[in-house]
């Protein structure tokens, strides 16, 4: 969402970025590899599985990214190739089947003592506006679009994935959505529901469509805070010799 650059700019303020870093960002979001890359000496590498949104990314900023056409399972990099990871919202756009083998592939990705950054939506809106974003998110993830993970199963997950030093911060930058980002997301769900009305597996949509239509025309939208994980990955001593 452009209207939320700084909020990606914030991300990566907080978790830091150094010039010298060697970059991979995984996910749909052609917005944050951009800002990166205007902030590192080396090529920001961008894993996206989808190859329109590669297409994307690689129009942005020529030379300064390089996408990776990958599935988040297997991510096609040598072990300890990375000095960070960043994944704005990617967690979102990932089943919760697939986050696990996602998360192990980063945390093998990474160099010892190096980190990872993730931020993704917190479940509970703290106003009306917010609550009519999270009426959206619950639309979209009735169509598997959107994927609201739990905060304790992203913790466990990035435990199991070998992470260390997990860190979660909430963020609550009041970003409101432009009117012509209300409307269009407005008209994108109403498309979907009618792409898929004649599917007999989904529920039918139209009641809560109709309620988040009505709270966003009273109560604007504004985004969701978020929570930004931030976990590290050390070095495994395989062994310790005893010398008598």
């Amino acid at each position: 969402m452009p209207y939320a650059t700084f909020d990606r700019d914030n991300f990566t303020a907080r978790t830091g970025l150094g010039p010298d870093m060697r970059v991979l960002n995984i996910g749909p979001d052609c917005i944050t590899p951009v800002q990166i890359a205007r902030n590192v000496e080396t090529t920001v590498i961008t894993a996206i599985s989808n190859p329109g949104y590669a297409r994307g990314a690689a129009a942005t900023s020529p030379g300064a990214i390089s996408p990776i056409v990958s599935e988040y399972t297997c991510l096609p990099f040598k072990s300890s190739s990375f000095d960070i990871i960043f994944s704005y919202h990617a967690l979102n756009n990932i089943p919760s089947l697939e986050v696990p083998d996602m998360l192990t592939e980063a945390s093998r990705s990474l160099k010892d003592n190096c980190r990872m950054a993730s931020l993704v939506w917190s479940l509970k809106p703290t106003n009306k506006a917010q609550s009519s974003h999270m009426m959206l998110l619950e639309i979209l993830a009735v169509f598997g679009i959107i994927h609201l993970h739990s905060f304790g199963d992203i913790s466990k997950w990035l435990e199991a994935a070998g992470f260390e030093e997990i860190t979660m911060e909430l963020v609550s930058d009041y970003i409101p959505v432009p009117d012509d980002w209300v409307h269009s997301h407005v008209k994108r769900v109403e498309d979907i529901i009618s792409e898929r009305a004649k599917d007999p597996d989904l529920p039918d949509m139209s009641e809560a469509m109709a309620s988040y239509r009505a709270h966003v025309k009273e109560y604007g939208e504004e985004l969701l805070p978020s929570i930004q994980f931030t976990a590290s990955r050390f070095a495994r001593i395989s062994g310790i010799d005893i010398v008598q």
